[in-house]
């Protein structure tokens, strides 16, 4: 009967029933003294299973867009007015219940008419795969923790989350597929179940504030789509890469190169770069990853001196490999869904503006003449933010070019639709922008901060064993990782703009 009623009539019974959940939530914790991890997991749960019904009862997606937008808005406002208690009294920030409908957003605008059995089967890997994950390393007595970005997990959680990611993305495809169509066969739903677990559960390990509840759904949804849409060899070379970029990032790992939460970082991104791209897109960041780390232990001595002024030192961590290598990742997804080549334009031009960045900072430290202000060419100290000098500004120009080179040759080799010596040109100017931008943001809106007992102007917030130092200029959210992003970000869509204009 609730199938004739109108679309949104439904709408709001999904919208009250939701409600209810919420009210229910506050009833456990107040009243029944409930803990409030345990009521965010019944509403986790309850929510999700509830929206993985919608598309039995809408035909259209717009009524569930909505649902999802107001939800994200709904809260967000009880994240930032201490409201809804039932799933937001946490003893950590968290944003997870606001990540949580954005994820079904993107997943409803992506598969809706596409595949509706992907949007259920990695909307159920996080329903239950998150609060079983949890549930199980909270009830251990002596679990084994570690901390990968900022959220402590446990091994014995990360597993469960396998599993549960196993059992949904196997018995959801099968099961889905037979409703929705195409069906597949059992042997393929175990083999791409497995591959699509391992992503899964990596992917929730490295949280910050709740954001496995938005790389668990998205990623799963991408390794599934690229596996049952892809042709086998392609899709062999997924697999294949998700066990070597393992291997690779974990040899970075021990040879220093990466931090554990940058191998980390480095193995979903290299899956995604390496198993989803081709050649054309994995020379270029294997080019930039490995001149930027041999830069890098060049001279170590030398920059030894600079360590106190630089936020970070030479192991990149999991916030280096995403602002270096974040665009790239999406646009290798973005050419994948549409095949366009705007998108190798905005990949080559990120790619060329990280390269361009570390060479200008790794090679312009060796600089004879003092650096001056990118503003007013006055002199400052070396290792300064917005501090250039013609070796690190020459660095960065064939730093961009070099690599721009490599991904121009591999490119036409792979495709009829070639690059010409125009686009070479663009991206290569695109990517050293991007590095100019870089130095202007740095010399004026990066935070910086005051030592009280050395007076040294630096990026870090804690210095010679004092904590959170006097900001002296810029923003404290605008830190070296979030000025890196702008970088890349600069010169990939610069690159864009430019075949597109």
């Amino acid at each position: 009967m609730l199938l004739h009623l109108p679309t949104w009539i439904i709408f709001i019974l999904f919208f009250m029933i939701i409600i209810l959940f919420l009210g229910l939530a506050d009833f456990l914790l107040k009243l029944l003294k409930v803990h409030p991890h345990t009521t965010r997991r019944i509403v986790h749960i309850l929510v999700g299973i509830l929206v993985c019904f919608s598309p039995l009862f809408f035909q259209e997606s717009l009524p569930v867009v909505t649902l999802a937008g107001l939800f994200i808005l709904i809260n967000y406002s009880g994240i930032r007015f201490g409201l809804l208690k039932g799933i937001h009294e946490t003893d950590r920030v968290s944003y997870g219940t606001v990540y949580f409908p954005i994820s079904f957003l993107v997943l409803v605008l992506w598969f809706w008419y596409k595949d509706p059995a992907i949007l259920l089967t990695a909307m159920l890997i996080m329903t239950f795969g998150d609060p079983i994950a949890s549930w199980v390393g909270e009830s251990r007595k002596n679990p084994i923790t570690f901390r990968i970005w900022t959220d402590k997990k446990s091994l014995q959680g990360s597993t469960a989350m396998f599993l549960v990611a196993f059992f949904v993305a196997v018995a959801g495809m099968y099961g889905f597929r037979q409703v929705f169509g195409p069906a597949v066969s059992l042997s393929s739903a175990v083999l791409f179940g497995f591959f699509t677990a391992i992503y899964a559960a990596v992917s929730e390990t490295v949280s910050h504030e709740g954001t496995d509840n938005l790389m668990v759904p998205l990623g799963s949804a991408v390794v599934l789509d690229f596996l049952y849409y892809s042709e086998p060899a392609m899709q062999n070379q997924l697999m294949l890469w998700m066990i070597l970029t393992a291997g690779i990032a974990w040899l970075a790992w021990k040879l220093k190169a990466l931090s554990l939460s940058g191998a980390v970082g480095a193995w979903l991104l290299g899956t995604v770069v390496f198993g989803i791209g081709g050649l054309e897109w994995m020379l270029p960041v294997i080019y930039f990853f490995v001149t930027s780390s041999l830069f890098t232990g060049i001279g170590k001595k030398h920059k030894k001196l600079l360590e106190t002024v630089f936020e970070k030192g030479g192991r990149r961590d999991i916030f280096q490999v995403f602002a270096n290598g974040g665009v790239g990742m999406f646009a290798i997804l973005g050419y994948y869904f549409t095949n366009h080549m705007v998108w190798y334009m905005i990949f080559l031009g990120s790619i060329a503006a990280a390269t361009a960045d570390t060479w200008a900072t790794e090679l312009g430290t060796f600089s004879k003449r003092m650096p001056v202000s990118i503003l007013n060419f006055k002199k400052v100290e070396m290792g300064t933010s917005g501090g250039i000098t013609p070796l690190g500004t020459l660095g960065a120009l064939i730093g961009s070019l070099s690599v721009v080179l490599i991904g121009w040759v591999v490119w036409d080799w792979r495709h009829t639709e070639s690059l010409s010596l125009i686009h070479v040109l663009i991206i290569t100017f695109a990517g050293f922008l991007g590095s100019v931008v870089d130095s202007i943001i740095g010399a004026t809106l990066q935070a910086q901060y005051r030592c009280p007992e050395c007076h040294k102007i630096t990026e870090k917030r804690d210095h010679c064993s004092h904590e959170n130092i006097p900001l002296v200029r810029g923003y404290t959210f605008l830190n070296n990782d979030r000025v890196n992003q702008l970088c890349t970000l600069s010169g990939g869509l610069l690159a864009g703009l430019a075949l597109l204009f």
